[in-house]
Parts: structure tokens; C-alpha cells; sequence
């Protein structure tokens, strides 16, 4: 079996059986060429469509996503080729939850309230929306989980209104990114749900285009007062990977699309989309083919064990700290506002995209704070957001 794959994929080599052959590529180049190949691994910065790749290999049977979504992916295309997709859905699920919920008492900290006192509206109720729900239960915050597909397909589930979201001080958005008119959340603010005086945090950490940023900037420029704008934390963006810059200014928290990039989203997503493929191709393979594959000493593969918690001392920011986001919000500042010697909008736009994805590709990986031991420093209210699950 030959595999090819995008070298950035998290611990895959040292997963895949020794009968596998695995050729990597440098996704921040053109396509590879894809002949000779049974199987592809790749993530989100390939885009698959008649457009990108406009004749697909016979001999290429799978196409697999190391991610949780699949808007990047034409399938039906794929379909009509013969080929077979998969993907890792909820694999990064805990990991954007603790990016949301840090925003929140990072926005807390900063304008000196306590979570606690407001209500969050969760907009998607899938895994990551659920996962964090979970944790806003275990701090005994209030949430409204809007969800209606989710309504027809779970009996246990029952969705909160629109005029429920009207009503909520902060929005948490994780919602997949669809155009099917049926289903379509483009555009979803303000499309389906309108901003408002009583929402005063908005975070969105799904996909740029569930929001129309021109509506985000526009209602802040109408509404400067500070009881009225509206804080942003975005961590995807309509125009990616070109953000817009206005927007990257004007937002509390903005970072390049890494709120799901902790070790252990990687390995998970690793591990699915690994998964999926080993079992089309054989399906009687097993995860416990993984049993004797490198592991810790206590017998973990890397990122499953609980790590040491920093010694940094708590402050009322301290958990932002740990968990890295103020460091991805200086890189993403630092590259949007860059001086430049040129004047010439493409190369300037060209120098952002590219270092939009080196930053995506290289930042440092993140432990989830549930694989953290909790800090002995730190108020007891926050420690069952360690606690493993």
C-alpha cells in the first residue's frame, strides 16, 4: 500500500504498519501529483474540486482528512470517481472547546466580571458545542444550545429558540460551514440571527464564513459606545488565509485557525482518519495492531499521559498563559501588521497568506488542560477544567 501524505499530519509515521509506504508532501506547494498512490491523507489547506484537481488517478482508492470538517472537500466529486472519503470527525472537539471557554474568562478578566453572571449561547450543538457545554455545566454557567437539526435526529436533545440566542450576553459558534440552501449556514449572522445590544462577547472558532464579517465591523462602527460594541474572538476568517486586517485589529483575541491545534487533537486526528483508512483497505485490521507501536514509559503513545502543569503563578490572565492563546493572538498581530517595503497589494497579500500557513504549520502544539496536572496555584473553581474526561 502506498500512501501519500501532508507532512505536517501529527505522529503518523510511527502508526502506520510496516507494510505501508508513505511518501510525504509539502502542502504549502502545489498539489503533488497523485498517480501511483492507493490512498491521500491530507488536511483543511487542500482544497479538493474539479477546479484544484480536475482528473483524479484510477488507481487512487481513499481519500482521508486528517480534521473534523469537511468543507474543503468536494464529495461528490469523489463520489463520481469511485474514490472513498473519510475523515476525524470530534477529533479536535475538547481542544476548541478550551480555546472558547479560555476566550471567555480571558474577555472576563479583562473587563473584571465573573462568567458566571452571564449566559452563553451556544450556536451548534454537535461535538465541540457539546463538549463545551459540558464544561460550562461544571462551572455552573448558564448556556442556551441552539441546535434544530440536531432537535430532528436526537430525541433527548431539544434546541433553544433564536429569540433564545436574542437574549444571551455571549455566543460561542460551532456550526459546520454548508451552502446547501436547505441547510445553509453561510452567512448564518446575520442571515438567521441578527446581532444585538445584549450580546457582548461573540467568539468563532468553526469556520470564517458562518459570520459576514462587512455586518461584524459594520455594527461595531455603529455601536462605539462601550456598553453597546460587541467583543470579538475570531480564530477563522471569511477570507482565509488572507484575514482581514481591520478585523484582526479591531478583535480582542484574534489567532490563525489553531483553536483545535493541542497534541492530542493531532494524534486523535491522526489516529481517525488512520483508522478509516487501514479498515477500507482491510477490514478486519484492529486498533490493537497499535498496541506495540512506540509509546511513554507508562505505556501511552505521546500526548495521552497527564503533563506537569506550568509554575506560573495564577492572575486573573494566567489561564490564557497556559493555555498559549496570547501567544498565537502576538503572531497573528505581528503578521498582519507587518511593515512592508511594497507597495504592490498582490505580493503584500501573497507574504500574508504564506505566513498564515507557516504559522498554522509551525507554532508549537499545545497540551489540552485536561492532560495537564492542575495548577496547585490556581482558584479551585477552575479545576474541573482538568479534570480528565
Amino acid at each position: 500500500m502506498r500512501i501519500l501524505a501532508d507532512q505536517h499530519i501529527y505522529y503518523l509515521e510511527q502508526l502506520l504498519p510496516e507494510h505501508a509506504e508513505l511518501v510525504y508532501y509539502d502542502s504549502s506547494k502545489a498539489i503533488p501529483k497523485l498517480n501511483g498512490f492507493d490512498a491521500w491523507i491530507l488536511r483543511t489547506v487542500t482544497k479538493v474540486n474539479p477546479t484544484t484537481i480536475p482528473a483524479l488517478p484510477k488507481d487512487l482508492a481513499f481519500i482521508g482528512s486528517a480534521s473534523a470538517g469537511t468543507d474543503h472537500i468536494d464529495k461528490e466529486y469523489l463520489s463520481e470517481a469511485g474514490i472513498a472519503f473519510d475523515h476525524s470527525p470530534g477529533c479536535n472537539a475538547n481542544a476548541v472547546a478550551e480555546y472558547a471557554l479560555t476566550a471567555m474568562l480571558r474577555w472576563c478578566a479583562l473587563s473584571q466580571t465573573k462568567l458566571i453572571d452571564y449566559t452563553v449561547g451556544i450556536v451548534g450543538m454537535g461535538h465541540t458545542g457539546g463538549r463545551l457545554a459540558k464544561k460550562l455545566d461544571d462551572l455552573g454557567v448558564t448556556y442556551a444550545g441552539y441546535d434544530p437539526p440536531k432537535t430532528q435526529r436526537d430525541r433527548t436533545f431539544n434546541s433553544c429558540s433564536l429569540s433564545a440566542l436574542n437574549t444571551c450576553d455571549i455566543l460561542s459558534i460551532h456550526l459546520p460551514y454548508i451552502t446547501q440552501k436547505s441547510k445553509s449556514t453561510h452567512h448564518f449572522i446575520p442571515d438567521i440571527l441578527s446581532l444585538n445590544p445584549h450580546h457582548k462577547l461573540i467568539i468563532n472558532a468553526a469556520r470564517g464564513g458562518v459570520i459576514n464579517e462587512n455586518y461584524l465591523l459594520s455594527y461595531n462602527n455603529l455601536h462605539r459606545s462601550p456598553n453597546n460594541i460587541i467583543s470579538i474572538v475570531l480564530d477563522v476568517w471569511e477570507t482565509e488565509p488572507i484575514p482581514n486586517k481591520a478585523l484582526v485589529n479591531q478583535a480582542l483575541i484574534a489567532t490563525p485557525h489553531i483553536a483545535g491545534y493541542s497534541k492530542q487533537a493531532k494524534l486523535e486526528a491522526s489516529k481517525g482518519v488512520l483508522r478509516r483508512l487501514l479498515k477500507f483497505f482491510n477490514p478486519n485490521w484492529t486498533d490493537q495492531q497499535w498496541q506495540n507501536k512506540a509509546t511513554d514509559h507508562k505505556g501511552n503513545l505521546p500526548s495521552e499521559a497527564i503533563f506537569k502543569a506550568s509554575k506560573i503563578k495564577y492572575n486573573p490572565q494566567s489561564l490564557s498563559m497556559l493555555h498559549g492563546l496570547h501567544n498565537y493572538d502576538y503572531e497573528m498581530r505581528k503578521l498582519i501588521n507587518k511593515p512592508t517595503q511594497s507597495a504592490e497589494l498582490n505580493q503584500l497579500n501573497t507574504n500574508i497568506a504564506r505566513g498564515f500557513q507557516a504559522l498554522r504549520n509551525t507554532i508549537e502544539l499545545r497540551n489540552e488542560f485536561t492532560h495537564t496536572a492542575f495548577p496547585e496555584t490556581y482558584p479551585n473553581r477552575l479545576r474541573p477544567l482538568f479534570a480528565p474526561d
